[in-house]
């Protein structure tokens, strides 16, 4: 009897996997030395209005001591820069440099380019389904992940 939890569990890390590295590989082709955290971050703040550090924490499930850090690195970088809330003067929104949006639009291409080629040969309808599946399972882990 096949064990389809267990290949499942394999085709999401391989999977995962793969498109680190392929990011990876992307952003060392820009001369790029960040991890494709760095390119989550960059998404992020240029899709989010008025970002925040403590949003960013909130959104990638990492401590608010991470984000400080990887805002300190993509800063010391000059990809992104931090402007006054004019609402909250404990807070600051991040922004990215144009350095930071031409760097985000170049990765964001490539990243796209690797995705199109990962579905190569998956139908429209398949992938619907794939998704439709996955949007289920991804339902069940916040179900399990959610305080009772």
């Amino acid at each position: 009897m096949p064990d389809y939890e267990l290949e499942l569990q394999s085709l999401f890390m391989d999977t995962i996997g793969g498109l680190k590295t392929s990011m990876k590989n992307t952003m060392k082709g820009n001369g790029l030395t960040l991890s494709p955290l760095y390119f989550m971050i960059l998404k992020q703040i240029h899709e989010t209005e008025n970002c925040t550090a403590n949003y960013l924490a909130d959104t990638t499930g990492r401590d608010k001591g991470q984000v400080t850090r990887l805002v300190q690195e993509v800063m010391n970088q000059e990809l992104v820069i931090k402007c006054p809330n004019p609402n909250d003067k404990r807070s600051q929104f991040l922004l990215l440099t144009d350095k930071g949006l031409n760097l985000y639009h170049q990765l964001a291409a490539a990243d796209l380019a690797i995705l199109k080629g990962m579905r190569a040969n998956v139908s429209d309808d398949e992938l619907q389904i794939f998704l439709k599946i996955g949007t289920k399972m991804l339902n069940n882990l916040d179900a399990i992940n959610s305080p009772k």
